[in-house]
């Protein structure tokens, strides 16, 4: 990180960052769904997630407004057109094997550990001491600066919904959301879950169930049967490893696989599916076989829905959450597709596919894009070029979902280098402190650009 001047402003403010991100983590701000309630919409965990940074910005002078439990307004300045910070507070399960507490920040040497370091409460907490530096030093005018932070973008992005549809928050005029890659992110596939259900009379076979999360790999199924061939056929599979309990002859079996981020399911190993590959190999019941083939690819090929695009890859599905048991099987794909084709049409082809089972199509979240010269992206650019010295990096898109799609003008912009991977979505969660020192400079620099584009436009 080179050392300039906005490096030199956001310095003091390093500490700060580091001991309010440890008490930040601290708040297990998952929403479990089972614990919401009318004053804690999405968990009283993220309820107090959101107190946590709506008092830290208070006790710091700054107008701030909790809308509901939903999402929470931190604003410097007064002007109508403003640059727009959309970051969130709460997190994914802390699934999976990890080697310390995930809701306690462990440091080893320059990276810390937690659930929330990277995605997004790290990012938030930079995100907020480049406003505070800016604006202790007098360098927000004539323009308004707002920081807001949700609770549900990891569940549907409701938080964001409320605030500009049914509070009608005003749009921002340029902004961005720290919760991706450097440098910059000009597109975003779109997405959709869909839920397919059927039913099945398989002998031997009592329950599968694994995942909570849609956007994850799932990284452990919990199986019960009580034929033997089943537990043979598990035992047998290669890419994950599984542990089995007999008791009054039932077999009680947890498979692990390893988790990734939904977006890239290639890039984990799914535990539900490994096991009912293993499963149907040995079940003799053609429609379980092919329903299991159809889910059990990465890029949607199971139900003939590949659309590939020279700027953003291939379409990407996750099976993220799965139930059999009672007979009935529920699984919940999330699925992304790039530009070149739509929600209509990837939908549609879902639906005809799946048959004969039954499917249900929720979403969508819309394909984002913005051309790479645009002032938006290419004003990012500068400001992470001036900051880090890297003039070869260029900007890319990516089939993860952001606060981008919430709003006008915004695109997501950091914090994870692709050099170094923080593990999103997967246990030991981790940032390097200097990336986190280093992004609040970045984001300092990328807040004045974005003002000035807003001063420069009124010329």
């Amino acid at each position: 990180m080179k050392k300039t001047q906005y490096a030199e402003l956001v310095k003091p403010y390093q500490k700060d960052l580091l001991n309010n991100l440890k008490e930040f983590v601290a708040i297990d701000s998952t929403n479990y769904g089972t614990m919401n309630d009318e004053n804690n919409p999405f968990g009283p965990g993220v309820s107090c997630a959101l107190a946590f940074i709506a008092s830290l910005a208070e006790s710091d002078g700054f107008k701030v407004k909790n809308y509901d439990n939903k999402i929470v307004e931190i604003l410097c300045g007064e002007e109508e057109e403003n640059v727009t910070i959309m970051a969130h507070a709460d997190v994914v399960p802390a699934t999976g094997k990890w080697t310390g507490e995930p809701f306690v920040v462990r440091q080893k040497g320059d990276i810390l550990y937690g659930r929330g370091v990277s995605d997004d409460k790290g990012p938030c907490l930079a995100s907020y001491y480049a406003l505070k530096a800016l604006r202790d030093n007098n360098r927000i005018k004539g323009y308004q600066v707002r920081l807001l932070v949700g609770g549900n973008e990891e569940s549907g992005s409701l938080c964001m919904e409320h605030y500009f549809k049914e509070l009608k928050a005003k749009q921002p005029t340029y902004g961005f959301s720290p919760d991706a890659d450097w440098p910059v992110v000009f597109a975003e596939k779109g997405i959709f879950n869909f839920v397919v259900e059927d039913d099945f009379d398989i002998p031997g076979l009592i329950s599968i169930e694994g995942g909570l999360a849609s956007n994850a790999v799932i990284d452990l199924a919990k199986i019960v049967v009580n034929d033997e061939k089943f537990v043979n056929a598990i035992k047998a599979l290669d890419k994950v490893t599984s542990k089995v309990e007999e008791k009054d002859g039932f077999y009680y079996i947890e498979v692990y696989g390893k988790a990734a981020h939904g977006s890239v399911p290639q890039f984990g190993i799914n535990a539900v599916l490994e096991s009912l590959v293993a499963i149907a190999s040995v079940a003799n019941n053609e429609e379980f076989t092919n329903l299991v083939n159809k889910l059990n690819t990465t890029n949607g090929a199971g139900f003939n829905a590949v659309t590939k695009s020279d700027t953003m890859g291939e379409n990407s599905s996750n099976l993220g959450i799965f139930s059999l048991k009672n007979g009935h099987l529920k699984a919940v794909v999330n699925f992304r597709f790039v530009n070149g084709t739509s929600y209509e049409e990837m939908s549609k082809i879902v639906i005809e596919n799946a048959k004969p089972s039954k499917v249900s199509v929720s979403g969508p979240s819309a394909l984002l894009y913005f051309p790479k010269d645009s002032p938006l992206i290419s004003t990012l650019m500068s400001s992470y070029q001036e900051e880090t010295g890297d003039y070869k990096s260029e900007p890319i898109s990516m089939g993860g979902g952001t606060y981008a799609k919430e709003a006008d003008n915004v695109v997501a912009f950091g914090m994870q280098y692709q050099d170094f991977d923080t593990h999103m979505h997967e246990p030991d969660e981790r940032v390097r402190i200097s990336d986190l020192y280093g992004a609040i400079a970045i984001y300092a620099n990328a807040i004045e650009k974005l003002g000035s584009l807003i001063i420069n436009k009124r010329k």
